[in-house]
């Protein structure tokens, strides 16, 4: 396993004191940003919809277009970050978030709203888990596990804390003043926030190598990166997993409720999920630093595989869906820190953004079109059963991904 050698200070593992203000810094940054930029549209999308009486998936539409500009963002961010550090441009994603989110509350046309999520999707690329664990990888050296698992403990409470807060200040102000409100709050304390929270990437560290060339020979390393198994496999793996997250999240509630599941308890079932995230990464805190992604993977995606058999096969009672509640929540919790930590045990620090970003792109891409090809697969078979069937199809096939990256070693030429 490759590991780093010392901090980016230069100091050896055992002088140099973790960096933990900058960790809570970009923990406190995870949870304003992704509670408004992502969590928030679900307490947002229905008085949308009612209020400018565009449809459904129209209104919906301009999420999945958001994830698809977070996508093919996803790569540049990456290379930049790799280069230049995180400083600059998680401050101007949190600028360009703020500002796109608050434009919501102007939008008058569906091709306005539209452009809105585009911005706000190249802001999510540029602020939401990869630059900030690009950002500890980069400060902590070795000890990345330790920051990466804060920044998603505090990160995890996003939905707890922004979907009420977003419901509320929808139910006494409107949706446009509330998209006001939440736009602000992402510009005027992100951008302070990620400016004079994160250091700049010591000078040593910056390319002295002119854009053009620099970009030329990431190209020819993403080549290299592309015919390596190792990568092949992690990418295969993450983008299966962030595929089965959105479709499940976004799917649930209408499939089960056609399946006969009671709407009370399917939603306490659901609210189950993400406390147990939480617990799911303070279990593999309380594990230890130096866990494995791979065999630390391998029990997860077990647990996402139980998770989806109980859909399958089980009766869609309260018991059976909490059980789902719990396995699911207990397993994508864990799934998210590894995202974060498995590229550096395989490959280390040296590439760790663009190669994060390289494979953040896929995953991103599948997160956009999971629920649309799941849809579509309901509306093919007419029964919501096998939408639960395809996911975990999924889930088994990212299961032996993470087998075989086990058998293959850790290797670097893979």
């Amino acid at each position: 396993m490759a590991e780093v050698e010392s901090s980016p200070s230069g100091l050896q593992e055992d002088e140099a004191k973790p960096p933990w203000p900058l960790a809570w810094r970009l923990a406190w940054g995870q949870l304003l940003s992704w509670g408004v930029l992502y969590y928030a549209f679900t307490a947002l999308s229905a008085p949308i919809h009612a209020d400018t009486g565009w449809s459904r998936p129209v209104v919906h539409g301009g999420l999945s277009l958001g994830l698809l500009s977070w996508g093919v963002f996803a790569l540049p961010v990456g290379m930049w970050i790799q280069r230049r550090g995180a400083r600059d441009i998680m401050t101007l994603g949190s600028l360009l978030g703020g500002v796109a989110f608050a434009s919501f509350g102007w939008v008058q046309e569906a091709w306005q709203f539209y452009l809105a999520w585009v911005a706000v999707g190249a802001a999510m690329a540029a602020l939401l888990y990869e630059p900030a664990f690009a950002a500890v990888i980069q400060a902590f050296g070795s000890r990345f596990r330790k920051g990466i698992v804060l920044v998603t403990l505090i990160g995890g409470f996003a939905s707890t804390v922004f979907l009420p807060v977003s419901h509320l200040l929808t139910e006494h102000f409107g949706w446009r003043q509330a998209c006001l409100v939440l736009g602000a709050g992402v510009a005027f304390i992100g951008v302070p926030l990620h400016r004079l929270g994160i250091p700049k990437l010591p000078s040593h560290r910056d390319s002295p190598t002119p854009p053009p060339l620099a970009i030329a020979e990431s190209l020819g390393a993403f080549r290299n990166d592309f015919r390596n198994r190792s990568f092949v496999l992690l990418a295969l793996w993450f983008t299966l997993h962030t595929a089965v997250f959105s479709g499940l999240i976004f799917l649930i509630v209408p499939a089960m409720t056609a399946s006969g599941a009671e709407p009370a308890s399917l939603l306490g079932a659901m609210a189950l999920i993400g406390p147990m995230q939480v617990l799911g990464r303070l279990l593999l805190a309380a594990h230890g630093a130096e866990f494995s992604a791979v065999r630390t993977g391998r029990w997860a995606m077990i647990v996402l595989t139980l998770s989806l058999l109980v859909l399958v096969f089980l009766p869609p009672t309260f018991g059976w869906l909490a059980c789902f509640g719990v396995l699911f929540g207990l397993g994508n919790g864990i799934l998210t820190i590894l995202k974060g930590t498995a590229i550096a045990e395989f490959f280390g620090s040296e590439r760790y953004a663009e190669l994060n970003g390289a494979i953040a792109a896929p995953a991103m891409l599948a997160k956009a079109a999971a629920p649309l090809l799941l849809s579509a697969v309901w509306e093919h078979f007419a029964s919501p059963h096998w939408v639960f069937v395809s996911l975990l199809c999924l889930v088994l096939v990212g299961l032996a991904a993470v087998c075989a990256l086990g058998r293959q070693g850790r290797s670097r030429g893979g």
